[in-house]
Parts: structure tokens; sequence; C-alpha cells
């Protein structure tokens, strides 16, 4: 696409990171004012940013069900700004911020101006799958930072045909996988998109290759922690897709995609896609196009419903999709329409908002995600009252609390022997945090790294276990009481969740832990 930039003055450039180094302090502080008035209306940690804390206290090369890099930078938040919500989300919320900046500069690079770049950031920060991605600490806020950064070094390097910034693109790759494995799919289209494109010219440069040697280097750690534990990592994906996802269809697909990147935005990435694919100015940079298409046939082909598994293909696209609206809104009544396409994205993520970020009492949000339909399901076993996104973070502490009544009814020999079982990580991550101030013993749990953690000291002459198949357990235990019901409105996990007394373990606990391994 035309390049513009050399155009601009220097007061002009200045004027365009101005603005949108506003618009993603905006971003950032939206994130941690919705963690904090969530906090006031019953939000508390979302179930797997307890695991990543329990994650954190075991640093490795590897985990089940991701890389070492998302528990190592919360290890270090925790080191630094303690395990607060807010401490534990201020990442996630830099992330978010630095990303929509990010795809402002892109916009930029491929020649868009003020308005277009402006336009840009917006339609990814409005998206409610990445104020959802970016409201609580997990890898994907990262991943979509990571893999836009990636775009917008391949950009400049395409532009200004300079193969040894290869060795900045690897270096994000290694990253990128050390945070999460499935970017792995994005880094493949991307390299098909290459092929099918002029710039499957580099494939020949040193440069390439000595990015992706880096790039290999960075994952040999994990790697190796993989062939350790016998590869759990391909273990747990396969079981993941089998046992959460819901079978989609084409059609279901193509609408989750539009409702999670916002419905007013869909006009900004199809004309993005266009762009590249089909103009003559996008033709440098027409593997950004391929690279979404594949992925989209790939996402298809899996029918996963999980909208967010192709996101960060999105931000390039808005910001070709900016450039050219932004060319087109030149011609004709310029300050009018990009008003109104500027209203019309702040309304349409105002609309948005409540159903992506913790904002709404829950009995509010209850009645407004109702005239949804109630219809935003992405996994199996998603039935709650709210989103999964909000409804996990409710009933923890509650549970702990519950849990430690039963721990404390139990006589004193009971108590030094017995042991918590955690039949979910959020169950046994909310026992390992929250129990510290009840005194109760860490949790075990056969879930994803809680399983290779393994049973530590315990027995399995005295267990709390929360969850389960009572069938099993009297399977295993000479006496099963089930001794109380967990209750929670809007919970998920938690919701009429039994909680049972064990006691006399018939075969000894580390004989029959190789047996109850759950990777999902």
């Amino acid at each position: 696409m035309k390049t513009q930039i050399n155009i601009f003055s220097r007061q002009s450039l200045l004027s365009s990171n101005a603005t949108l180094a506003y618009l993603a302090l905006f971003n950032f502080l939206l994130y941690m004012f919705t963690s904090l008035i969530g906090q006031s209306w019953g939000y508390g940690y979302f179930g797997d940013e307890l695991y990543y804390i329990a994650c954190a206290k075991h640093l490795a090369f590897g985990y089940v069900d991701h890389p070492p890099l998302a528990p190592f930078l919360l290890w270090i938040v925790i080191r630094t700004l303690g395990d607060s919500i807010l401490a534990i989300r201020f990442l996630p919320a830099l992330a978010g911020a630095l990303t929509v900046f990010l795809t402002g500069l892109i916009a930029r690079q491929i020649g868009a101006g003020k308005f277009g770049q402006f336009l840009a950031a917006l339609a990814l920060a409005i998206a409610p799958i990445f104020m959802i991605l970016c409201g609580f600490f997990s890898m994907n806020s990262f991943e979509s930072l990571l893999w836009v950064a990636y775009g917008y070094v391949v950009i400049i390097l395409i532009k200004r045909d300079t193969p040894r910034l290869w060795l900045l693109v690897g270096l994000l790759i290694g990253l990128g996988l050390l945070n999460k494995h499935t970017l792995s799919v994005y880094v493949i289209s991307l390299f098909a998109g290459l092929l099918l494109t002029p710039a499957r010219k580099y494939f020949l440069s040193k440069w390439f290759w000595l990015g992706m040697l880096i790039a290999g280097v960075l994952i040999i750690p994990n790697v190796l922690w993989q062939i350790q534990y016998g590869f759990p990592s391909l273990e747990f994906y396969r079981k993941a897709t089998v046992l959460k996802n819901i079978a989609s269809s084409p059609v279901k697909i193509l609408l989750d995609q539009m409702l999670f990147t916002n419905p007013v935005t869909v006009p900004i990435w199809v004309i993005g896609l266009y762009g590249y694919l089909f103009s003559k100015q996008g033709k440098p940079y027409r593997l950004f196009g391929w690279s979404y298409l594949i992925l989209l046939v790939v996402m298809i082909a899996a029918r996963s419903s999980r909208p967010d598994r192709i996101f960060a293909a999105y931000p390039v696209l808005f910001a070709a999709g900016a450039l050219l609206i932004e060319r087109g809104v030149q011609q004709y009544h310029r300050r009018v329409l990009s008003t109104s396409i500027i209203a019309v994205l702040v309304a349409g993520g105002l609309v948005l908002i409540p159903l992506s970020l913790p904002i709404l009492p829950p009995a509010t949000l209850l009645n407004y995600y109702r005239m949804f339909g109630e219809s935003i399901r992405i996994e199996k076993g998603d039935v709650a009252e709210l989103p999964l996104w909000l409804a996990d973070r409710f009933g923890w502490e509650e549970m702990v609390a519950t849990v430690a009544r039963v721990y404390n009814s139990l006589s004193p020999e009971e108590q030094a022997i017995g042991a918590i079982f955690g039949d979910r990580y959020g169950n046994a991550g909310a026992v390992d945090f929250f129990g510290q101030k009840y005194h109760l013993p860490n949790a075990i749990s056969n879930h994803n790294t809680y399983y290779l953690w393994g049973p530590g000291d315990a027995t399995g002459e005295v267990v709390i276990v929360l969850g389960g198949n009572p069938e099993e357990l009297r399977q295993l235990f000479k006496d099963v009481k089930q001794v109380v019901t967990l209750t929670c409105q809007y919970c998920r996990q938690l919701k009429n969740k039994p909680v049972y007394l064990c006691k006399g373990l018939q075969t000894p606990l580390k004989e029959i832990w190789p047996g109850i391994k759950h990777y999902e």
C-alpha cells in the first residue's frame, strides 16, 4: 500500500503518536478501572488466574497446558507488585494498551494518516474478545501483543527490504512459542503466506534462517521439558479439543468472529482483507491476507467454537481496512464521515463492554445478557447464567471458607494427615491461594500440571474431595460422605458442586496416582 509517512511533518507525527498514546492509555485505565469496580460488585479472581498463581510458585521450563513465559512474568509481578487482583492484571492491561498502540503504528507504516491510525487502533480496542483476553491474567494478552509486534516488524522488513530484521522476527517467534504453543499455527500460516507471494524470496536469505535459529534456541528448554515428561502438552491439546470444543458449523464460526470482533468493526477488517488480497497497493503485504484465510479455513475445518483462536490476526486487517476507509473518506465530506465512523465504533464498543468486562453488578449484567439470548457459549459445560469469562470470577473464596469449616471439623489427628483434593485446577488453585489464612494444607489435584506436581505427602487416609463422582470415590475409599453442596448463583464450575469427606483409601495414593491423570 502506498507509503505516505514521508510527507508527514515532525509535528504531525508527534500528534499521531500522542493520539495513539492517549487511546492506549485509556485502554489500560479501562482494564484497571473495571477490575477495581468489579471487586465492589463481587467479581473476584478468574479461576485460571488462581492456577497461574500456583504455577508461578512452581517455576519450571514447562507446564501441561502452557509454556513457561506467562508464569515467569507472573512470578516477577508477585515479587514486585504483590498478588492482588490489580497487581496480577497490570501486565495484561499493559499488553493490551501496547497492542492498541502498535496497531495504529502498523496502519501508519502501510500509509495511513492520523485518522486511519486512530481508526485501526480503536477498532481493535472495542473488539469484545480483545477486552476479554486483556481483562484477566492469561497467556492470551501476550500472544496478541507478540503477534502484532511480529506483524509490525515484518511490514517494515518488506517495506524497506531489510532482511536482517528476520533476527528480530525470530526473537518474537521464540518468545511467542514460549508463551503459547498454538502460536505455531500463526507462524505456519505466515510462512504459507510468504510462499504464496513475492515475499518468498526471503526464504533464500541467510537472515531468515538465522532468525528461525534464534526462535529454535529459545524454545529448546521447553522442548527438553516436554521430552522429560513424555510430551504432556500434546495429550492436553488433543483432549481439550475433544472435551472442550463445541462442534460449530462454518456459519456459526463466521458469526462468532463477527460478534467477538464487534459487528461494527466487521466492515473494517473485511475491507482490510480485500485490500491485502486484491488491491495493487496491498500486494507487498499480501501474505497477511493469505495468512488470515488459512487460519480461518483451519478453524472451520476443526469446527472450533473458540472465537479467540485466530484473533491475533485481526489487528493487521484493521490497519489495512482503516487505510482504505481513510482514503475513501478523503474523497467526500471528510469531517462529517470520519466523525460519524468514530461515533458508530464508540457506540458499538459501549454496547458490548458490559459483556466483556466486569463493569455492571452481576444481577444487572444478567438482565443485560438475557437481551442477547444467552447464546454466547464457547465451551462444553459452559452453563452458567453469565458468560464464562465473568462467571468464573465468583465463588472461589466462599468455596475455600466452606472447605475450611469441613477441615476444622476434623480431629487434630485427622487434620495432621488430611488432604484436600480439587477435581479442577481452579478449585485446587483457590485452596492454595485463599487457604493460607485458614491454615489449610496445599491442595492436590489430578488436573493438568497439578497432576505432575503429584500427591506430595498425602496418604489418602483422610481426603476432602471437591467434586468428583461418588460411585468412583466409593471404589477407592472405605468411607465416603457428602458433607456439603456448594451453592453460588453466578458461578459456573462451583454451582451445586458436592464436597465429600473420604476416609480409608484402600490402595496407597502414590500407587493409584498414575491412573487418575486428567488432562483437559
